[in-house]
């Protein structure tokens, strides 16, 4: 349910951030995937499995873009909750002032961002499912260049995607060329994007 903004420009199936997607991909895979991808590039960033791992980029399998193939993006409706965003059977969401995580439904996470810059895999105390109420729709928004859920944003900077807390230090770089590179750092700071027009979620 929307309760500001509007879907208008929005697609159903995946995340639009700018030139990236968040989607779920790959129906009649073993796992469920959840990629990090840029169309411009045609490269996946990461994936995130249901088995709380990883697979890093580069890669051109499991893009968010892919409308063809069989790893490409599956259906899967996006609902925005308290500070949090599902992409079907995937949460990511902020647990507490300092962390988000990216969970699947069967409570295996698969990456920790924390608000110092750093980035932590599987651990079952920060999960997006401990509380299973997606909650009322809460500053959890999508705009044409960022996400934000709560303190976080996930932003597109000079053609990559940069995962920031608004105190200032970026957690992750999602590079055009599907390369990745974890923080603390301080450049690509996605809270000096413009707070526009909100396509989806609310404020």
């Amino acid at each position: 349910e929307v309760l500001a903004g509007t879907k208008d420009g929005c697609d159903e199936d995946y995340l639009p951030i700018g030139d990236w997607g968040i989607a779920r991909t790959c129906e009649t895979c073993s796992f469920s995937r959840l990629s990090i991808s840029s169309q411009a590039h045609g490269q996946t960033s990461q994936v995130f499995r249901d088995d709380g791992t990883y697979q890093p980029g580069p890669s051109t399998d499991f893009n968010a873009f892919d409308l063809t193939g069989e790893q490409g993006v599956t259906r899967a409706s996006i609902v925005y909750g308290d500070k949090a965003v599902q992409i079907r059977d995937w949460r990511i969401r902020q647990v507490d002032s300092n962390h988000l995580s990216v969970t699947n439904e069967n409570g295996n996470v698969s990456r920790i961002y924390r608000s110092d810059g750093n980035v932590y895999g599987n651990s079952g105390g920060f999960g997006g499912y401990i509380i299973d109420d997606l909650g009322k729709p809460t500053c959890a928004y999508l705009t044409s260049s960022f996400l934000q859920l709560g303190d976080w944003r996930f932003g597109e900077m000079g053609g990559h995607l940069s995962v920031t807390h608004k105190d200032g230090l970026t957690a992750m770089i999602y590079r055009h060329d599907g390369t990745i590179h974890s923080g603390p750092r301080t450049d690509y700071n996605a809270w000096t994007l413009v707070d526009d027009e909100v396509l989806a979620g609310t404020k």
